[in-house]
């Protein structure tokens, strides 16, 4: 069944005068008869927006994406929405905006494309933890569906990983600082072992080593790359440090012993580099 023209007319004349009440109960009224209207579950959406009931809101356009996940008008509702709110929504925002920007990809249209995107991040920095505007810088890495399309028009791949890697540095001192002072209160702690033990499970878990590595093939700044290279070596000597006998700890030697054999055979000056080879 399909909704008759005349009826979607007075809820977008309703729509267009901010009805926002009149535009809910004429469209809750007609989705009774035709749940599966693109239109209806859009201006259902648009209503509860327009109220501030925002989670209703999110599930009406949701539920206009999947009826036709090609047209904007939902997608657009979504991404409009979420900029309204905190960055709880982070998840929820990206993939709109992803999506929304691959549509207009698809348009040819690059200038709306990379407004969302612009948009998004502005939002993810603003609005979102330090940890959330990493996850967000990812929409335009090399990964991202879109990086292609707005190649140029996005900060160059060198650019974004190094922003990620100093948001990466940042918070894991914050959290090597944070797990030291609170496991030393304990009754029979050591300082000098309660530093070994945070530093190994924080560099277990990190990404770090991978984001420097990202930085050095990406960069096209000789002087960058070397800052990075040093940067890797640092690291991979402190992660040596604190790991125990065996498989892993021989397996990062060896990769220490290469990126400062590497710089030596070029004849870097990096102190460290000349010490440890």
């Amino acid at each position: 069944m399909s909704t008759p023209k005349t009826a979607l007319k007075v809820i977008d004349a309703a729509a267009k005068a901010k009805k926002y009440d009149d535009v809910l109960q004429q469209s809750q009224n007609l989705l009774a008869a035709d749940p599966k209207s693109y239109q209806l579950n859009f201006y259902l959406g648009f209503a509860f927006d327009g109220l501030s009931r925002y989670d209703e809101a999110e599930q009406a356009y949701n539920v206009a994406t999947q009826i036709k996940e090609d047209d904007v008008r939902a997608w657009i509702g979504l991404t409009q929405l979420f900029q309204k709110q905190s960055g709880g929504k982070l998840n929820q925002y990206q993939k709109a905006a992803l999506k929304l920007a691959e549509l207009y990809a698809r348009l040819s249209d690059k200038y709306r494309c990379q407004d969302v995107i612009d948009k998004f991040l502005g939002w993810a920095k603003r609005e979102g933890t330090r940890l959330q505007y990493r996850q967000a810088l990812e929409i335009v890495l090399p990964a991202s569906p879109i990086y292609e399309y707005l190649e140029g028009r996005i900060p160059h791949p060198s650019v974004t990983y190094q922003n990620i890697a100093q948001i990466t540095e940042f918070e894991e001192k914050e959290r090597i600082n944070k797990e030291i002072g609170e496991r030393r209160t304990r009754l029979g702690a050591k300082i000098g072992k309660v530093t070994i033990e945070v530093k190994r499970e924080v560099l277990r878990d990190s990404d770090l080593e991978d984001i420097y590595n990202q930085v050095i093939d990406w960069t096209i700044d000789d002087d960058i790359r070397r800052q990075y290279e040093e940067k890797l070596l640092q690291r991979c000597l402190e992660a040596l440090t604190v790991l125990p006998p065996g498989k892993e700890r021989d397996g990062k030697r060896e990769k220490v012993l290469k990126l400062a054999g590497d710089m030596v055979l070029i004849k870097h000056p990096y102190k460290l580099a000349w010490d440890i080879a």
